[in-house]
């Protein structure tokens, strides 16, 4: 009988670890968040950001339709994608090149790299497939978006791991540098960077608003707090939700697929919502 009900008690445990792992690793979270500020333009009061972040290949149901679902019920004005859609460790880029190819005929899509497209060996032709959607990847490039007389700026920074080793963090900044010297910093200018861990830098550099990802939450996260994370390694500092330093905004989204672990635990895949308010 002992062996039974040990037998029994294992077989539950069993089947609740697995309930508890697909829901992590497959249930959608959305999280809202509001920026407010006086560089927002009149009429750009109310406009909404949708943010996909390390994406990674990753299916939600059937040609992602569960994620496309999720994505139209928000009716976004623009979305930002923060870097990794490509699955570095498995070479697969597919469900991610579908994806964007839907989301660009319903909306606006602004994309930079992130360290997973480095790895990429058939990134050159990658890109131009996804610039041929009509998804604008901007990495180091600034875009400027009009609602008739009044606009906002969105500009991009190509991550690190695309420049030598020994300089690259140097190079990332002075990018970022250049860029600034482009934008008119009396309209709010919106930064899309892969990279969390260069809040600092960004601080420093009087940047209006991130958005940022590579992080995963932490992958698995205890007390919303972070295990572990592809740049900072083990109890992060920064592995999602927003951040404030000086005038800088970062939000960093949890991300959406996994790569360190082959699991995510209370921590679900992540949409970031962000809505404009003009003050």
């Amino acid at each position: 009988m002992n062996l039974i009900k040990k037998f029994f008690c294992g077989f539950v445990f069993f089947i609740l670890s697995a309930i508890i792992i697909y829901r992590e690793n497959n249930l959608l979270e959305k999280e809202y968040y509001i920026y407010k500020s006086d560089k927002v333009p009149k009429k750009f009061d109310g406009y909404k950001i949708l943010q996909i972040s390390d994406l990674h290949n990753k299916l939600f149901g059937e040609n992602n339709k569960n994620l496309l679902e999720q994505i139209k019920e928000e009716q976004p004005d623009i979305i930002v994608i923060t870097g990794d859609i490509y699955y570095s460790y498995r070479k697969k880029i597919e469900n991610s090149l579908k994806f964007l190819e839907e989301i660009s005929k319903m909306y606006k899509v602004y994309m930079v790299t992130g360290n997973h497209e480095y790895r990429d060996n058939n990134w050159k032709d990658h890109s131009k497939k996804i610039k041929s959607y009509g998804v604008k990847i901007i990495d180091n490039k600034v875009e400027k978006i009009y609602i008739e007389d009044e606009f906002i700026q969105v500009y991009g920074l190509k991550d690190p791991s695309f420049y030598e080793h020994k300089v690259r963090y140097a190079v990332f900044e002075e990018k970022l540098k250049r860029l600034k010297d482009d934008i008119d910093e009396k309209n709010l200018a919106i930064l899309l960077s892969h990279r969390p861990e260069r809040f600092s830098m960004y601080a420093r550099n009087n940047v209006d608003l991130v958005f940022t990802g590579h992080a995963h939450g932490g992958q698995i996260r205890i007390f919303k707090k972070g295990v572990l994370s592809p740049s900072e390694g083990f109890f992060p500092k920064y592995t999602g939700g927003e951040y404030k330093r000086g005038k800088t905004t970062m939000i960093l989204s949890r991300g959406l697929g996994r790569t360190i672990f082959t699991t995510r635990l209370f921590n679900r895949p992540n949409i970031v919502i962000a809505t404009l308010i003009n003050i």
